[in-house]
C-alpha cells in the first residue's frame, strides 16, 4: 500500500512537494509532481458539479491544473539526492531558493500561449508562499517581476484577478484530492466543494461531483528504501526500476462506518 508523504493536513490552501517519495519498507514509492498534476486533472475533467461543465473557461482550467507543476518537470525528470539523507529529495529537503526557481519556471513556460494558466499557476504558487514561515530571497526578487507581467496577462486573457481567485477554487481542490490519493490521507478534509475522506483503496467524496464512481491511476515506481552515494546512485535505481500504477477508487460518501 502506497503510505505518502508526511504533509500538512490544511485545506485552507493548496500544497504541493517536490517528487513524492513514499517510505514503504523495504522500499520507496516514488510519483512525480506532474504525474500528481495529471490526476488532478483527470478528476477535475469528469467533475459535473459547481458550474464546471458549462464554465466559460473549463478548457483553460483544465489545463492550467494539468500543468500547474510543470515547473517540475526537469526536477523530476533527473532528482538530485539529499546528501544529509542520503535519500531522494522531498518537499522537507529541496533548497528554498531551487524550490522557487522552479516555480518561475512553473509560470513562465506557458505566458505567452496561455495567460490564463500562467495567471493560475501563478496564484497557485502565492498561496503556498503566503502560508511559508520562510519565504527565499529568489521569491522575492521575482514578485515585482511577476506583478509586471501579471497586468500584461490579465489583458491578454481578458480576465481580472477577482475571477482568478473564484477559478483557482477548481484547481486547488483537484490538487488537494491528488495529494489526499496519494498520501492516503486517513483524517477527513475539505474545500469549499466537497469533503472528502480515505477508507483503503477508497476516496469518498460528499457530495459526489462526479457522474458515478470510477477508479483512477497514477503511475509510482519503487525503489530500495537506503542510503544512496550520490546523484547518480539515485539516477540508476530509477532508471532500473519498473513502473507500476496505484490505483484508487472515487465513490460517494461518507464512508460507511
Amino acid at each position: 500500500m502506497c503510505l505518502g508523504m508526511l504533509l500538512r493536513r490544511d485545506s485552507s490552501a493548496s500544497l504541493d512537494i517536490d517528487m513524492i517519495v513514499v517510505p514503504d519498507s523495504p522500499d520507496f514509492l516514488v510519483i512525480t509532481q506532474p504525474d500528481h498534476a495529471r490526476l488532478s486533472y483527470e478528476l477535475l475533467s469528469l467533475w459535473i458539479r459547481d458550474g464546471l461543465p458549462e464554465h466559460p473557461r473549463r478548457e483553460d482550467l483544465l489545463f492550467a491544473t494539468r500543468e500547474h507543476d510543470n515547473g517540475w518537470r526537469e526536477a523530476d525528470s533527473a532528482p538530485h539526492f539529499d546528501a544529509v539523507g542520503q535519500r531522494p529529495h522531498d518537499y522537507r529537503t529541496v533548497p528554498p531558493n531551487d524550490r522557487a526557481e522552479i516555480w518561475k519556471r512553473g509560470i513562465q513556460r506557458f505566458s505567452r500561449e496561455r495567460p490564463y494558466a500562467a495567471l493560475l499557476i501563478a496564484h497557485h504558487a502565492e498561496s503556498l508562499y503566503r502560508g511559508a514561515s520562510e519565504v527565499p530571497d529568489a521569491w522575492r526578487e521575482y514578485l515585482p517581476i511577476l506583478e509586471e507581467h501579471r497586468q500584461d496577462w490579465l489583458e491578454e486573457a481578458a480576465t481580472s484577478q477577482t475571477v482568478i481567485h473564484q477559478d483557482y477554487r477548481f484547481l486547488q481542490t483537484a490538487d488537494l484530492l491528488s495529494l489526499a490519493i496519494c498520501d492516503r490521507w486517513q483524517e477527513p478534509l475539505g474545500t469549499d466543494l466537497v469533503s472528502a475522506s480515505m477508507l483503503g483503496d477508497t476516496l469518498f467524496l460528499t457530495p459526489f461531483p462526479l457522474a458515478g464512481t470510477t477508479t483512477l491511476r497514477v503511475p509510482c515506481r519503487r525503489i530500495p528504501e537506503r542510503p544512496y552515494a550520490g546523484d547518480a546512485d539515485l539516477g540508476g535505481e530509477l532508471a532500473m526500476a519498473r513502473w507500476s500504477e496505484l490505483a484508487i477508487r472515487i465513490a460517494p460518501g461518507p464512508a460507511p462506518a
